[in-house]
């Protein structure tokens, strides 16, 4: 069988998929799985790909010359420094050995399901601390995303996160004389000990402030604290000059639309008051709350640094719900991020 360079013709392909009623399952199975690593190869090798000849990300020159390939990545030499450079060069993307896996991983992560970091080393064939790694990768670029400048009437209101130390290995030192006694027992160690958690709002949970307004326009923030000087820099890039703020009986809001002569409804739910005068209300902002939790489940409690990346990543799913998608817009925002040093592996 023979192959062009612009794929098989369609009496061939027709040919092709004719043949299949021969083979057995277990060979359906291997060739299924074969036509599927072609198809991320292929995909692989397109991204990164230009018609139009990339600056220079020394100089910033725009004529360059082709310079041979490196794999399928052309690769070119800038004729201001001499510098030689490819499409990837500087971004995330650039020295990554399977490609083809890493972009499955972004593509999972956009699905209705995304896996634990477990499941999907084990769907793509890499160990899980890869799978980690790449996730990190990509929701680096999508840090501190969400929307600013909300306008009309913006509810805000905060949902809290248990503090989780996964990866700190704090317990592991101290057992072995290496470091001092954590603050606080491990959440399972509750069960295991039968000891009552601690009720009510404590450091050891950790605020995320939701301001949504009602064209469905979101920016959620990680806060230091429940403290006025946290709430101010989070609103005051959130409220547009014109917006309305509507929130619960908080009187952190009220201290922040009197410093800022903003007007500011809200509703006393502690009261059972959920709606008032039919328009007042904040259950838009806890119904993306429950979306939040929900999202955040069969992570079960991402490590407290990354809290802010997983927040955005939840932001940027949110936005997609209501825009037709074309491509991975996790890929093409990751080509837009800087290449940064891989701290997960400091230590090792």
């Amino acid at each position: 069988m023979v192959v062009g360079h612009g794929g098989m013709d369609k009496p061939q392909i027709v040919n092709v998929i004719q043949s299949l009623s021969g083979y057995s399952l277990a060979d359906l199975q291997q060739l299924g799985k074969a036509v599927e690593q072609a198809v991320r190869v292929n995909l692989s090798a397109a991204v990164g790909q230009s018609k139009n000849r990339p600056p220079c990300p020394v100089c910033k020159s725009e004529n360059p010359y082709r310079w041979g390939k490196s794999g399928t990545d052309q690769r070119w030499r800038c004729r201001t420094c001499g510098k030689t450079y490819a499409n990837l060069t500087g971004t995330p993307l650039a020295y990554a050995k399977k490609r083809p896996e890493l972009l499955e991983a972004a593509k999972n992560m956009l699905g209705d399901d995304p896996l634990s970091c477990r499941k999907l080393g084990e769907l793509l064939g890499v160990n899980r601390m890869t799978a980690w790694r790449w996730r990190l990768k990509i929701l680096r670029s999508l840090d501190s995303f969400g929307d600013t400048q909300l306008r009309n009437l913006v509810e805000a209101d905060e949902t809290f996160f248990r503090e989780s130390r996964k990866g700190s290995r704090e317990w592991a030192l101290h057992h072995d004389g290496d470091g001092p006694a954590p603050p606080r027992p491990r959440w399972r160690d509750y069960d295991r000990l039968r000891e009552p958690l601690p009720r009510g709002l404590s450091r050891w949970q950790i605020p995320i402030l939701v301001l949504r307004d009602r064209t469905g326009k979101t920016c959620s923030r990680r806060l230091a604290s429940l403290k006025h000087a946290s709430f101010e820099p989070v609103l005051d890039e959130a409220m547009a000059p014109d917006a309305l703020l509507c929130t619960d009986g908080g009187a952190v809001y009220r201290k922040w639309a009197k410093s800022r002569n903003r007007a500011v409804e809200q509703v006393n739910t502690k009261r059972g008051i959920h709606v008032r005068n039919g328009v007042f209300h904040i259950q838009n902002a806890n119904s993306y709350h429950s979306r939040l939790k929900d999202f955040m489940r069969p992570f079960r409690g991402p490590a407290a640094r990354y809290l802010t990346l997983y927040v955005g990543w939840m932001a940027f799913r949110d936005r997609l719900r209501v825009t037709t998608i074309i491509g991975n817009p996790l890929i093409d925002r990751l080509l837009k991020h800087k290449r940064q040093p891989d701290e997960t592996r400091k230590g090792h």
